[in-house]
């Protein structure tokens, strides 16, 4: 902890703590906390500073690739469900079920979960960008289809209970 004057007399001093990011010396300044360069780091009260270390989740960690079956199986899926939709894309059950906006869901449900992927690895510039900017954008657009079909959804039946006559036309 450094020394802070307290007082008028130069012997009073009061101790205060170094807060992180910083380190005291007392033989090179007793009087002032020193920063650590940019590649090193320190806890609130430390006598020196510490390399930082790159610490990540390799491809090959067996929780990395558990979850990486996992999302290709999710990616798989809606692919597969896709698919399914677009077939049957005539019929009743898919155009009540959005019709257009279902491939929107369902594109952004398989771009959401390829981000994953960004997560493991050693970290670059670019994959710590990918890791989350798509996954916000894709996951947003994807609640955002749900909030739209659920206000359709409630808007036709509030036409309905309003205006009985209008549905028979």
């Amino acid at each position: 902890s450094k020394k802070k004057p307290d007082g008028i007399h130069r012997c009073c001093f009061k101790c205060e703590i170094c807060p992180k990011g910083t380190y005291f010396n007392k033989t090179e300044d007793p009087y002032e906390c020193i920063n650590c360069k940019e590649t090193e780091w320190s806890a609130a009260g430390s006598t020196s500073c510490n390399l930082r270390e790159l610490e990540f989740v390799p491809f090959t960690d067996i929780g990395a690739i558990l979850i990486m079956v996992g999302a290709w199986a999710l990616v798989v899926l809606t692919v597969a469900m896709s698919v399914l939709f677009a077939i049957n894309y005539n019929t009743p059950v898919v155009r009540s079920a959005g019709g257009p906006m279902c491939f929107l869901i369902f594109g952004c449900l398989c771009l959401s979960n390829v981000s994953v992927f960004f997560y493991f690895g050693k970290p670059t510039g670019s994959s710590c960008v990918m890791r989350l900017l798509p996954f916000l954008l894709f996951y947003t657009v994807c609640l955002s289809c749900f909030v739209v079909r659920s206000f359709q959804i409630v808007f036709i039946f509030k036409i309905a209970a309003k205006f009985p006559k209008l549905h028979s036309v």
